[in-house]
């Protein structure tokens, strides 16, 4: 009675390791499932904001009242509004190629799990466990490094929209004559 009982425990201590791993790409899943949920309502928001100045460019591009430099101002918070959704864009990409790489990890340690387990009982599985272990690591590296590109990418509009805040302060105080009080 107790060949059984060792047989369980082993197969159990066989799948830990695999079901260790599939807990942590599924925390990994979900903290990078809200990330693009961010990315993509803040690309909402850009292009909402680029409808408003595209919007704005038309009703004032043929009117002679409208000064030249506010409607250079909105041309350049336009092109700046391409530029950052197109960053933007690019890393939802990047956290869907994370995203899909995390998934398929788990989809190859959840059938390594089970060949590990019944190897305890059937040798041969382990055949069928081992390819499948190594392959959900390789994704799981490659999630990572996903996500470790879109990191890198992450900081980028802000740097943007900082170079354009400067840029209309600069031109503002240019146009207005800086004022500048000795304190």
């Amino acid at each position: 009675m107790s060949a059984p009982v060792e047989n369980m425990s082993q197969i159990i201590g066989a799948s830990v390791l695999p079901v260790a791993l599939i807990s942590a790409s599924g925390l990994l899943c979900l903290a990078f499932y809200n990330r693009l949920l961010a990315i993509t309502m803040r690309l909402r928001s850009f292009q909402r904001e680029r409808f408003q100045e595209q919007e704005f460019l038309m009703n004032h591009a043929d009117k002679r009242e409208t000064d030249v430099r506010i409607l250079q101002r909105h041309q350049g918070f336009l092109r700046a509004l391409q530029v950052q959704c197109g960053q933007l864009i690019e890393r939802a990409r990047a956290l869907r190629r994370c995203l899909l790489s995390l998934l398929a990890c788990v989809a190859l340690l959840v059938p390594s799990s089970l060949a590990m387990g019944l190897s305890v009982l059937w040798p041969l599985a382990a055949y069928a466990a081992v390819p499948l272990f190594a392959s959900g690591v390789v994704l799981l590296f490659i999630g990572v490094c996903f996500a470790i590109y879109e990191l890198q990418l992450s900081v980028a509009p802000i740097e943007l929209e900082q170079e354009f805040i400067e840029r209309l302060e600069k031109d503002f105080e240019d146009a207005n004559g800086s004022h500048s009080t000795g304190v």
